[in-house]
């Protein structure tokens, strides 16, 4: 069979040169495949769109992630008798070149770090000084303002004191005594590279809590960063009863993670189509 040549969009000029080099390979790698995005991604128990974000530079996958992929390619291309382009441990090795910092001041690989924010200029005789230059500040991550009001507390003792609510408030969104000791095991687990074990909770969280509860767990991921555990735990409750499916995007919807919903249906959608 001739081998399927994928259109891939520019990066973008703000992506810093190692994520580049990064992405590429990444690109490179994803060549030896003749499956959908989709389908792959449906391997790593992963949604298409934080598959398709990786390999556009939106975001640096987790080891883990790169490991998974990694070994779903290698099994296809020596089932087609196809050459990697490259060893595991190298595409690691970019990955973590990408991940270092430019600065104390700039989050890691962001594109503020890599020609946005201006340099010295040099003086001529008789000008006056430059004006000092004001460094722009960190971007924050992106949660909803629901979501930021009611983030896991500091102080575990805090979450147990209860608050009366106001009058004429909507409580619709997540409670701020859901903080569950759980997220932390979830983040330790990704940050040691035990994939296994990470995906292990991930699918207990969404095959078998309650559609509230697994609106909760979303919004917690979300509210500490950890974007891509979210999106595998609803794309994995997209594989549950069409009932369980419309009752967990309907508190999805009424927390106001409209997002979270919509990924929720498509990948139901998708489910249900393959």
């Amino acid at each position: 069979m001739p081998k399927r040549s994928h259109k891939w969009k520019e990066l973008r000029s703000s992506v810093p040169p190692a994520q580049r080099a990064f992405v590429l390979q990444l690109r490179e790698l994803r060549e030896v495949s003749d499956r959908t995005q989709a389908q792959i991604a449906g391997d790593m128990y992963l949604a298409p769109t934080s598959l398709s974000n990786h390999f556009n530079g939106g975001r640096i996958p987790e080891a883990g992630h790169v490991e998974k992929l990694y070994k779903i390619l290698d099994d296809e291309a020596a089932s087609s008798s196809r050459p990697m382009p490259c060893s595991l441990p190298f595409l690691l090795e970019l990955r973590e070149k990408a991940l270092e910092k430019h600065c104390g001041c700039c989050p890691v690989s962001s594109p503020e770090a890599t020609g946005s924010s201006p340099g010295p200029q040099p003086k001529s005789a008789g000008s006056p000084a430059p004006r000092p230059v004001r460094r722009r500040r960190p971007r924050r991550p992106r949660v909803r303002l629901s979501t930021l009001r009611h983030s896991i507390p500091r102080a575990p003792a805090q979450a147990k004191v209860p608050v009366p609510l106001r009058e004429g408030d909507r409580h619709l969104t997540t409670p701020a005594d859901a903080a569950w000791p759980e997220i932390r095991t979830l983040a330790e687990s990704l940050s040691a590279g035990r994939s296994r074990d990470a995906d292990i909770m991930m699918w207990s969280a969404a095959t078998t809590l309650s559609a509230r509860d697994v609106q909760i767990f979303v919004a917690q991921c979300r509210a500490v960063g950890l974007e891509d555990a979210a999106d595998q735990v609803i794309t994995n409750a997209a594989r549950r009863d069409a009932q369980a499916v419309l009752n967990i995007a309907s508190a999805l919807h009424n927390s106001e993670q409209y997002a979270d919903a919509g990924l929720l249906l498509t990948a139901a959608a998708q489910e249900e189509s393959a």
